[in-house]
C-alpha cells in the first residue's frame, strides 16, 4: 500500500483496490431496473453466483477508512486484488510487438460476445486525438478507444473513463447492445488487459445519458462526491437504463469504477453509458 497526502480542500480518505454484428434491441417507455439472476450470470469454475456479490460488498473504503489519518489518501496495488469472478477470455496480447507498434496503447478492452476486443490509447496533453485517429496513429473516421488524460494507466482511480465512437464502424458500435435486458443480464463481466494483469470489472449499470468531462465536473477522489455520482446513476431516469440495484452499495464501498463513454466524438452529449465496478485482477 502506499499513502499519499491530498492537499487544498478538505476530502476524506480514499481507499482503492485494485467481437462480430449484434441484432440491438433498445426499450422504449418507462425505466426500470433489471434484476440479475445467478442461472445465467457466467460465472469462473472457482466462484458462484452467492461469493462474486460477497466479494463486491466487502467494500474496502468502509474496511480502511479508520486506519487513515486526515487529509492521507490509500492507494492499493494489484496484490491487493479479488481474484477474478467471471470466466476470463483467453487472450495474451503481445505487448512487446504492441508497444513497438505504438507506445501510446495502455490497455486492450474485452467485452466478450459484444464483438469489442480493441486497444485502448492515451494521448498525453490530447483528450481528443483518437477521435479521428486510429490505434495506429492513422487518421481514420471514428477513431479509436481512448482513457481520459486524467486517468492514471493502473486502473486504481475511483473513476476510470474510456471514449469511443458508437456510430457505424466505430470501436464502440455495439455497446449498445446492453440496453438488451437478456444481454445486460447474461453478460455482466468486461475486462481490461494491460501487460502482466487482467483486470476485470462487474456491470451494474447501462444507459443513455448526455455527461461529458466526468473527471473535471465530478470529484471522485472525495468519497461523499463519488456516492453522490453513483446514486445519481441509479437515480437515471434514462428510457433504456438497465440497472442492478442490489449492487449499489457494493459499488460505493469499492471506490473503483469503469465508465465506458460512447458518442460520435469525446465531447458529444449524446452518449451511451456502461457502468462497472472492480471486481478482480489475474497475473497473465
Amino acid at each position: 500500500m502506499r499513502r499519499f497526502k491530498s492537499y487544498g480542500m478538505h476530502r476524506k480518505a480514499l481507499i482503492c483496490t485494485v467481437c462480430s454484428a449484434i441484432t440491438i434491441s433498445t426499450l422504449s417507455g418507462c425505466s426500470f431496473t433489471k434484476t440479475i439472476s445467478d442461472e445465467n450470470t457466467p460465472l469462473s469454475d472457482n466462484a458462484t453466483y452467492e461469493s462474486t456479490v460477497a466479494v463486491l460488498e466487502q467494500g474496502y473504503a468502509e474496511s480502511f477508512i479508520t486506519d487513515l489519518e486526515e487529509g492521507e489518501v490509500l492507494v492499493g496495488s494489484t496484490s491487493d486484488a479479488f481474484e477474478c469472478q467471471g470466466k476470463i477470455p483467453d487472450l495474451r496480447p503481445d505487448w512487446d510487438s504492441i508497444l513497438a507498434q505504438n507506445s501510446e496503447t495502455v490497455a486492450y478492452l474485452v467485452i466478450p460476445e459484444a464483438g469489442i476486443t480493441v486497444p485502448v490509447m492515451q494521448k498525453e496533453g490530447d483528450q481528443d486525438y483518437y477521435d479521428t485517429h486510429n490505434a495506429k496513429g492513422n487518421i481514420q473516421e471514428g477513431g479509436a478507444l481512448h482513457l481520459d488524460i486524467g486517468n492514471t494507466t493502473d486502473y486504481t482511480d475511483p473513476n476510470t473513463i474510456i471514449y469511443g465512437s458508437n456510430e457505424e464502424g466505430g470501436p464502440l458500435e455495439y455497446l449498445g447492445i446492453y440496453a438488451n435486458p437478456e444481454y445486460f443480464e447474461a453478460n455482466p463481466f468486461i475486462y481490461l488487459y494491460v501487460p502482466g494483469y487482467v483486470h476485470e470489472f462487474r456491470v451494474f449499470a447501462a444507459m443513455s445519458g448526455y455527461d461529458t468531462d466526468i473527471l473535471t465536473n465530478t470529484n471522485c477522489y472525495d468519497f461523499d462526491f463519488f456516492s453522490s455520482y453513483v446514486n445519481n446513476i441509479y437515480s437515471s431516469r434514462s428510457m433504456d437504463a438497465q440497472k442492478t440495484e442490489y449492487l449499489r452499495e457494493a459499488v460505493v464501498n469499492g471506490w473503483r469504477m469503469l465508465t465506458i463513454s460512447a458518442g460520435s466524438t469525446t465531447d458529444s452529449t449524446n452518449r451511451y453509458f456502461v457502468y462497472s465496478t472492480y471486481s478482480g485482477s489475474q497475473i497473465q
